[in-house]
């Protein structure tokens, strides 16, 4: 938290330690596994989610080795799945949501009142804003919850995250921001009880990506074109050169990915701009099912989680999948730098519930709590 504190408060310090968030959310996490899962009991009594997490991070590495690719990838991939394998497992106590809630707040006002975003840039400085007013919102909600008259600082927040989106022409967060809100106030609590729709949410979010990207590239190449409203952006503005010619490459080592660091025509740097096609194809695709196979499960314990109906943890869910989607055309949702609000939303959901090897379990009784 620290880390990332320094990283969207003072653009110097995100300079200098931007290439080593990485390796320092994987010291971070690498603690939180050793500090809340019993290695040997989870292996004797046949934590499937550790295995696949385990399998899967193995292949990764190797494929890495055989292809010949950059290893310092393989942190990106193990920093992932370790959130998403440890999230239930955290013990993770009243006074640390609230206190956490609380350093997402102070972070949002930070920007609500002061914007840096062009000491960065103008894309992230948006995305910062709309991803620290999500884990704001965890607080806000509570407090409306308790008085009314608070949700009118919810209002404020919505109308100042608009408007500063809209000024830097920020097409993913202001997606994010739509379907948070969409999926808050409208939507969540009727998918999470039917499900169906949960189940094509699921797969919208994860598969989708990848449909997304197919449909895109072929839209793309008929030459159609047009502007965005308020964004004054096209709507193809260089994502489907960029898919196409990765595809180019990844159809003849589908199974073992293409790594990094590789140089592309397309574009200046090795950005791929689709969390679930980077996966795909960085790493291959064997590592792509290992890995939706532990997201899955664990967005499946999720709806056991949200039926129940709590506000909080329908808020954490509803900024959970925007950042799903809002990742179709970035890679937000596996960038290190966003590690930190990725884990406190997932421990926000989880929180309270108990989980063997295989699943969400009872409620925790209040006493345990």
């Amino acid at each position: 938290m620290v880390f990332y504190a320094g990283t969207w408060t003072f653009p110097g310090f995100y300079h200098v330690t931007e290439i080593y968030n990485t390796s320092i959310v994987f010291a971070a996490l690498a603690l939180l596994f050793f500090n809340n899962v019993n290695l040997i009991k989870a292996l004797k009594t046949g934590d499937r989610m550790l295995w696949v997490m385990g399998v899967t991070l193995a292949i990764a590495l190797l494929n890495l080795f055989i292809i010949g690719s950059n290893k310092g990838c393989f942190l990106i991939i193990a920093d992932f799945l370790l959130i998403w394998y440890l999230a239930p497992h955290i013990k993770f106590t009243e006074l640390q949501k609230k206190v956490s809630a609380v350093f997402f707040l102070v972070m949002f006002i930070s920007w609500f009142l002061y914007d840096r975003a062009f000491s960065y840039n103008s894309n992230t400085g948006a995305t910062v804003t709309v991803f620290t007013f999500f884990g704001a919102m965890i607080l806000l909600t509570f407090l409306t919850s308790r008085k009314e008259i608070y949700g009118f600082f919810i209002v404020i927040s919505v109308i100042r995250v608009v408007t500063l989106v809209l000024w830097h022409l920020a097409r993913g967060a202001f997606l994010a921001l739509f379907l948070f809100l969409f999926f808050f106030y409208v939507g969540m609590r009727f998918i999470a009880k039917r499900k169906w729709a949960y189940t094509s949410l699921v797969l919208f979010s994860t598969l989708g990506s990848l449909l997304f990207v197919a449909v895109y590239v072929v839209l793309g190449g008929t030459g159609f074109n047009m502007k965005l409203p308020f964004f004054y952006k096209n709507i193809f503005s260089g994502r489907e050169q960029i898919w196409y010619e990765v595809w180019e490459i990844l159809r003849t080592q589908i199974f073992f990915g293409i790594g990094s660091g590789r140089k592309l025509r397309s574009f200046f740097e090795y950005n791929i701009h689709n969390a679930m096609y980077d996966i795909l194809a960085v790493y291959g695709l064997t590592v792509f099912v290992g890995s939706m196979i532990l997201i899955w499960s664990r967005l499946k314990d999720m709806r056991s989680v949200l039926q129940k109906g709590a506000n909080e943890k329908i808020c954490a869910a509803s900024a959970l999948f925007a950042i799903f989607i809002e990742s179709f055309i970035d890679m937000d949702l596996m960038w290190a730098d966003y590690a930190p609000l990725l884990l406190f939303l997932l421990c926000v959901i989880f929180n309270g519930e108990m989980i063997a090897g295989n699943g969400v379990k009872n409620k925790l009784p209040e006493k345990t709590k």
